[in-house]
């Protein structure tokens, strides 16, 4: 079968036989050397065989529209749009994304090695190419109570009987640096498969890069400066320019584009919701953004295509050129990279803005992944955050990113209990644990959410997805874990005994059932609730609200067995006792 594919592609490419497709008169973005040209584009059986002059059985005048490679997403978590991967399809593809490297960290902390099997088969025979990255470090750290575990064991089976791509963001750096053998282990085994490895070198000095590129780490999406971008560049690694939701990274990192090192930039969006990527877009957005702050428009379209198809070895993306998979854009604007349609290897899929291809059913859940709620009764005293002093550490956050200032600072006591001050910004934080019903429930307090009564809770928590909250009272803060485990899952405004408005989540905890178009509509409505509660920001407070348990992210977080303090990577007490 590959001779007589390869024989007519040549016969095509030469001219002796028509081509099944040929785009006529496109401008042709090269992303090679960053030029543009006139020509035809020829597709037979899904390839690209010629640019030049080309007649085709079928042929598409485009009148001088551009024409680019489809984007590729270098770092993506499918289940933060709260979607599985056949809604995930329907929103992203008619944006120009065709190809993402995908890591279901989350669910597999949730659910382990059903969950990661269950977020292959659902991303099988889509119009979306979804190259899925084994999880590395599921439970992230031993510091708090998960849902599971992937051992080395798992991750082998994952390579060898699913085909997983590579292993995804090592975000265990101890056990890295201290070469602890379960974490070699898994190092080893995509080593010897010869599968990439992604990094997750949050915070890392120049050694602890050094260490990383040892350990065969070589791209990074973590950079939140141009110094820690520069310096993972000098040590050979692809710097993954982050832009999603909670962390807003390219407008930092872009200092250090020059055409010198660009060919080493990529783009990602890591965690976004489903609301920001149906009103921005997934990585087109990344794209506008790079050419609204200054970048040629044709470099950050690079960027987007090739940059990230020679980072992750895909030597047949990326790129309008014979032999190169035809999956392309047509655009009229470069820079407000509006687009027209979508082509998946020589098929129109979507245009304007909705697919024009229908998308198979989606994959049943397995039932242990409908069912993953199972916590411990909450009562007023778990909820209760005791002190002598009145001096604590305070989480505090910064909108547009998720790594967190740790504050000391006076708080409001009364009777020994510290208090919620709307006047300082100081609200109470609980993490609680909602696996196995272990009765862990992390009390602290955090500065920077500004709700004025109430509660905001979810069943999504980085990344061992306990149950988190904010509020400013306990009894809101109590009824709205009560009530998104009483669902099965979701994320909720609370108002004292009024659920104001909710989206349930009974995937996992994580995903939601309902088609995309419904999600969003439950993510209005939230958005509307948090008014209510006096939440004025143009930010989304649940995305940030998810990483204050994450403990591998720099400086303070929350996990349901306390305050932790990740430079130090310990726990520490929430309050401070001067020493007399």
């Amino acid at each position: 079968m590959m001779k007589q594919q390869l024989s007519r592609r040549i016969a095509a490419a030469t001219k002796r036989e028509k081509a099944n497709l040929v785009i006529k008169r496109a401008h042709i973005i090269d992303v090679f050397t960053l030029t543009t040209y006139e020509a035809d584009v020829a597709v037979t059986d899904g390839v690209i065989v010629g640019v030049g002059a080309y007649e085709g059985i079928e042929e598409v005048d485009v009148n001088g529209a551009y024409i680019a490679p489809t984007f590729i997403d270098g770092h993506v978590h499918i289940e933060s749009a709260m979607v599985p991967p056949e809604e995930f399809a329907k929103v992203v593809v008619p944006r120009g994304v065709t190809t993402i490297f995908a890591d279901p960290h989350e669910i597999a902390n949730v659910g382990g090695l059903e969950a990661v099997t269950y977020m292959i088969e659902a991303a099988k025979d889509l119009p979306l190419d979804v190259k899925i990255m084994v999880p590395s470090s599921v439970p992230a750290t031993d510091f708090e109570h998960n849902g599971a575990e992937l051992t080395s064991y798992d991750i082998e089976k994952l390579f060898d009987e699913y085909g997983a791509y590579g292993l995804a963001e090592v975000m265990d750096y101890p056990a890295v640096f201290s070469a602890e053998k379960k974490m070699m282990s898994k190092l080893t085994a995509a080593m010897e498969r010869g599968k990439l490895i992604d990094g997750h070198a949050a915070g890392l000095d120049e050694t602890g890069l050094n260490a990383y590129r040892v350990a065969g780490i070589r791209n990074d999406h973590e950079a939140v400066t141009a110094e820690e971008a520069l310096a993972r560049l000098r040590r050979g690694m692809f710097v993954l320019m982050r832009e999603g939701t909670a962390a807003k990274d390219i407008e930092a990192l872009l200092p250090i584009l020059t055409p010198e090192n660009a060919r080493r930039c990529v783009f990602s969006t890591d965690d976004k919701h489903l609301d920001d990527l149906v009103k921005e877009g997934s990585i087109d957005a990344s794209i506008r953004k790079a050419i609204k702050l200054g970048v040629n428009p044709l470099q950050a379209i690079q960027m987007a295509t090739l940059n990230a198809a020679e980072c992750f070895g895909l030597q047949d993306k990326g790129a309008i050129a014979p032999g190169y998979e035809a999956s392309f854009v047509l655009i009229r604007d470069l820079d407000k990279l509006k687009i027209e349609a979508v082509y998946i290897k020589g098929e129109r899929v979507a245009e304007n803005g909705k697919m024009t291809v229908g998308i198979r059913d989606a994959l049943l859940p397995p039932a242990a992944l409908l069912n993953s709620v199972h916590l411990a009764p909450i009562t007023t005293e778990s909820l209760r955050l005791k002190m002598e002093s009145a001096k604590a550490h305070v989480i505090c956050v910064t909108p547009g990113s998720i790594v967190t200032e740790h504050l000391v600072e006076e708080v409001d006591l009364v009777e020994g209990l510290f208090t919620p001050s709307i006047k300082n910004n100081q609200l109470k934080l609980v993490v609680a644990e909602r696996h196995r019903e272990l009765g862990y429930v992390g009390v602290g307090i955090v500065k920077g959410i500004p709700i004025k009564e109430g509660a905001i809770v979810a069943t999504v928590a980085h990344d061992s997805h306990n149950i988190v909250a904010c509020g400013t009272d306990d009894k809101s803060i109590k009824n709205a874990i009560e009530h998104v485990a009483a669902t099965k899952g979701g994320i909720a405004v609370v108002r004292g005994d009024e659920v104001l408005a909710e989206l349930p989540l009974p995937l996992a905890g994580l995903m939601s059932l309902q088609p995309y178009e419904q999600v969003n509509v439950a993510l209005e409505k939230i958005e509307d609730a948090l008014k209510d509660i006096g939440f004025q920001e143009k930010w989304n407070p649940f995305l940030t609200l998810s990483f204050l348990a994450l403990p591998v992210i720099p400086s303070l977080k929350l996990t349901d067995s306390g305050l932790f303090n990740v430079e130090s990577f310990q726990h520490i007490s929430v309050e401070i006792i001067d020493e007399k």
